[in-house]
Protein backbone atom coordinates (compact mmCIF):
# COMPACT_ATOMS: atom_id res chain seq x y z
CA UNK A 1 0.00 0.00 0.00
CA UNK A 2 2.72 2.34 0.89
CA UNK A 3 4.64 1.91 -1.93
CA UNK A 4 1.49 2.40 -4.46
CA UNK A 5 1.26 5.82 -2.25
CA UNK A 6 4.58 6.66 -3.54
CA UNK A 7 4.18 5.76 -6.86
CA UNK A 8 0.96 7.77 -7.29
CA UNK A 9 2.95 11.06 -5.71
CA UNK A 10 5.88 10.18 -8.15
CA UNK A 11 3.12 10.54 -11.30
CA UNK A 12 1.41 13.61 -10.25
CA UNK A 13 4.42 15.54 -9.49
CA UNK A 14 6.05 14.44 -13.32
CA UNK A 15 2.32 16.10 -14.56
CA UNK A 16 2.56 19.21 -12.65
CA UNK A 17 6.20 19.93 -13.85
CA UNK A 18 4.75 19.29 -17.58
CA UNK A 19 2.15 21.21 -17.49
CA UNK A 20 4.41 24.13 -16.04
CA UNK A 21 6.47 23.49 -19.26
CA UNK A 22 3.61 23.72 -21.66
CA UNK A 23 1.97 26.73 -20.09
CA UNK A 24 5.22 28.77 -20.28
CA UNK A 25 7.00 27.77 -23.46
CA UNK A 26 6.54 25.75 -26.96
CA UNK A 27 9.12 23.39 -28.23
CA UNK A 28 11.17 23.76 -31.41
CA UNK A 29 10.95 20.40 -32.57
CA UNK A 30 13.57 21.25 -35.60
CA UNK A 31 16.15 22.84 -33.47
CA UNK A 32 15.57 20.66 -30.30
CA UNK A 33 15.02 23.18 -27.78
CA UNK A 34 12.53 25.37 -26.29
CA UNK A 35 11.36 29.10 -26.96
CA UNK A 36 9.84 31.60 -25.41
CA UNK A 37 6.43 32.88 -27.42
CA UNK A 38 5.98 35.29 -29.94
CA UNK A 39 5.46 39.11 -29.42
CA UNK A 40 2.88 40.88 -30.81
CA UNK A 41 5.13 43.01 -33.34
CA UNK A 42 6.21 39.13 -34.60
CA UNK A 43 2.93 38.08 -35.00
CA UNK A 44 1.93 41.27 -37.02
CA UNK A 45 5.20 40.76 -39.40
CA UNK A 46 4.31 37.29 -39.49
CA UNK A 47 0.75 38.23 -40.81
CA UNK A 48 1.98 40.45 -43.13
CA UNK A 49 4.78 38.22 -45.00
CA UNK A 50 1.82 35.54 -45.31
CA UNK A 51 0.17 38.14 -47.07
CA UNK A 52 2.78 39.05 -49.66
CA UNK A 53 3.48 35.24 -50.06
CA UNK A 54 -0.44 34.75 -51.18
CA UNK A 55 -0.57 37.24 -53.75
CA UNK A 56 3.11 37.03 -54.78
CA UNK A 57 3.10 36.97 -58.86
CA UNK A 58 6.75 35.50 -59.18
CA UNK A 59 8.26 32.99 -58.30
CA UNK A 60 9.75 33.14 -54.63
CA UNK A 61 13.72 33.09 -54.13
CA UNK A 62 15.19 34.53 -57.53
CA UNK A 63 15.00 37.79 -57.42
CA UNK A 64 17.10 39.28 -54.56
CA UNK A 65 15.01 41.81 -52.37
CA UNK A 66 15.55 44.55 -50.04
CA UNK A 67 13.72 45.76 -47.14
CA UNK A 68 13.37 49.25 -46.24
CA UNK A 69 12.45 50.77 -43.20
CA UNK A 70 8.46 51.83 -43.00
CA UNK A 71 7.49 55.15 -42.72
CA UNK A 72 4.24 56.98 -42.36
CA UNK A 73 2.03 57.60 -45.15
CA UNK A 74 2.05 61.69 -44.74
CA UNK A 75 6.01 61.38 -43.93
CA UNK A 76 8.05 59.46 -46.48
CA UNK A 77 11.36 60.86 -45.11
CA UNK A 78 11.31 60.00 -41.85
CA UNK A 79 10.55 56.57 -39.70
CA UNK A 80 10.35 56.16 -36.01
CA UNK A 81 11.35 53.45 -33.60
CA UNK A 82 8.08 51.32 -34.59
CA UNK A 83 9.34 51.74 -38.32
CA UNK A 84 12.36 50.29 -37.50
CA UNK A 85 11.36 47.24 -35.18
CA UNK A 86 8.69 46.46 -37.80
CA UNK A 87 11.53 46.34 -40.88
CA UNK A 88 13.42 44.53 -38.92
CA UNK A 89 10.54 41.92 -38.02
CA UNK A 90 9.68 41.95 -41.72
CA UNK A 91 13.46 40.54 -42.71
CA UNK A 92 13.05 37.43 -40.76
CA UNK A 93 9.94 36.83 -41.76
CA UNK A 94 10.46 37.09 -45.45
CA UNK A 95 13.60 35.11 -45.21
CA UNK A 96 12.10 32.26 -43.37
CA UNK A 97 9.49 32.08 -46.29
CA UNK A 98 12.13 31.87 -48.57
CA UNK A 99 12.76 35.09 -49.98
CA UNK A 100 16.10 35.58 -51.28
CA UNK A 101 17.33 39.24 -48.87
CA UNK A 102 20.35 41.09 -48.84
CA UNK A 103 20.69 43.70 -45.86
CA UNK A 104 20.93 47.26 -46.98
CA UNK A 105 22.71 47.94 -43.40
CA UNK A 106 25.64 45.58 -43.89
CA UNK A 107 28.87 47.83 -44.14
CA UNK A 108 32.11 46.68 -45.70
CA UNK A 109 34.41 45.87 -42.69
CA UNK A 110 33.30 45.16 -39.20
CA UNK A 111 34.22 47.93 -36.77
CA UNK A 112 36.21 46.51 -33.77
CA UNK A 113 36.16 48.87 -30.80
CA UNK A 114 35.10 49.06 -26.88
CA UNK A 115 31.48 49.25 -27.49
CA UNK A 116 31.77 46.15 -29.12
CA UNK A 117 32.24 44.52 -32.73
CA UNK A 118 29.98 46.17 -35.15
CA UNK A 119 28.99 45.86 -38.67
CA UNK A 120 25.53 47.53 -39.16
CA UNK A 121 25.56 50.90 -39.90
CA UNK A 122 23.48 53.69 -40.77
CA UNK A 123 26.38 55.50 -42.04
CA UNK A 124 25.73 56.02 -45.29
CA UNK A 125 29.79 56.29 -45.72
CA UNK A 126 30.55 52.85 -43.81
CA UNK A 127 27.63 51.36 -46.53
CA UNK A 128 28.82 49.12 -49.05
CA UNK A 129 28.45 50.92 -52.55
CA UNK A 130 28.19 47.46 -54.70
CA UNK A 131 24.84 45.94 -52.91
CA UNK A 132 22.28 44.98 -55.83
CA UNK A 133 18.80 44.00 -55.68
CA UNK A 134 15.96 43.23 -58.09
CA UNK A 135 12.63 43.74 -56.02
CA UNK A 136 12.45 46.51 -52.74
CA UNK A 137 9.94 45.76 -50.24
CA UNK A 138 8.45 49.36 -48.91
CA UNK A 139 5.54 49.97 -46.15
CA UNK A 140 3.72 52.79 -45.10
CA UNK A 141 1.80 53.29 -41.57
CA UNK A 142 -1.48 55.34 -41.25
CA UNK A 143 -2.48 56.22 -37.94
CA UNK A 144 -6.45 56.11 -37.19
CA UNK A 145 -8.37 56.30 -33.97
CA UNK A 146 -8.42 53.04 -33.41
CA UNK A 147 -4.95 52.05 -34.29
CA UNK A 148 -2.64 51.58 -37.20
CA UNK A 149 -3.33 50.52 -40.64
CA UNK A 150 -0.13 49.38 -42.77
CA UNK A 151 0.17 48.78 -46.84
CA UNK A 152 3.15 46.99 -48.04
CA UNK A 153 4.38 46.29 -51.29
CA UNK A 154 7.06 44.28 -53.65
CA UNK A 155 8.40 46.51 -56.47
CA UNK A 156 10.62 45.74 -59.22
CA UNK A 157 13.65 48.37 -58.77
CA UNK A 158 13.77 48.20 -62.71
CA UNK A 159 10.30 49.74 -63.64
CA UNK A 160 8.72 50.07 -60.18
CA UNK A 161 5.97 47.04 -61.17
CA UNK A 162 4.31 45.89 -58.13
CA UNK A 163 4.72 42.17 -57.35
CA UNK A 164 3.01 42.12 -53.85
CA UNK A 165 0.50 43.79 -51.87
CA UNK A 166 -0.39 43.30 -48.31
CA UNK A 167 -2.93 45.75 -46.19
CA UNK A 168 -3.55 45.12 -42.25
CA UNK A 169 -5.19 47.31 -39.45
CA UNK A 170 -4.05 46.73 -36.07
CA UNK A 171 -5.78 47.68 -32.89
CA UNK A 172 -3.92 49.96 -30.51
CA UNK A 173 -4.74 47.82 -27.67
CA UNK A 174 -2.70 45.12 -29.61
CA UNK A 175 0.57 46.48 -29.15
CA UNK A 176 0.67 48.07 -26.06
CA UNK A 177 3.90 48.78 -26.15
CA UNK A 178 4.58 50.22 -29.11
CA UNK A 179 1.36 52.94 -29.28
CA UNK A 180 -1.43 54.72 -26.71
CA UNK A 181 -4.21 56.85 -27.34
CA UNK A 182 -4.10 60.67 -28.28
CA UNK A 183 -4.15 63.25 -25.23
CA UNK A 184 -6.88 66.03 -26.00
CA UNK A 185 -4.74 68.58 -27.94
CA UNK A 186 -2.64 66.10 -30.41
CA UNK A 187 -0.34 66.59 -33.84
CA UNK A 188 -1.87 65.21 -36.88
CA UNK A 189 -0.60 66.06 -40.43
CA UNK A 190 1.65 68.21 -38.75
CA UNK A 191 -1.45 70.71 -37.16
CA UNK A 192 -2.70 70.76 -33.82
CA UNK A 193 -6.07 69.61 -33.31
CA UNK A 194 -8.14 70.22 -29.89
CA UNK A 195 -10.60 67.42 -29.04
CA UNK A 196 -13.56 66.92 -27.03
CA UNK A 197 -11.60 64.32 -24.83
CA UNK A 198 -8.42 62.11 -24.91
CA UNK A 199 -8.43 59.42 -27.32
CA UNK A 200 -10.56 61.24 -29.78
CA UNK A 201 -7.53 61.97 -32.38
CA UNK A 202 -5.12 59.34 -34.14
CA UNK A 203 -3.13 56.95 -31.57
CA UNK A 204 0.49 58.09 -31.24
CA UNK A 205 4.06 55.89 -30.43
CA UNK A 206 4.65 56.36 -26.64
CA UNK A 207 8.12 57.60 -27.79
CA UNK A 208 6.33 60.58 -29.33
Amino acid sequence: MRWAIWVLLAMLAGCAQQDKVNVYYFDDAERGKSLPPQGPLNHLANQIADDLVIHHNMPIGRQVLAVTTPVPLTDFSNSSEFGLQLGDALMSSLHQRGFNLVDLNGSDVVRVSRQGNLLLSRDVQQLSNSIQADQVLVATIGHTTDGVQIYTRMLTLSNNRVVSTSQTSVAWQQLPNHFKPSRQVSLERGKLFRHAESGKGQVVEWNQ
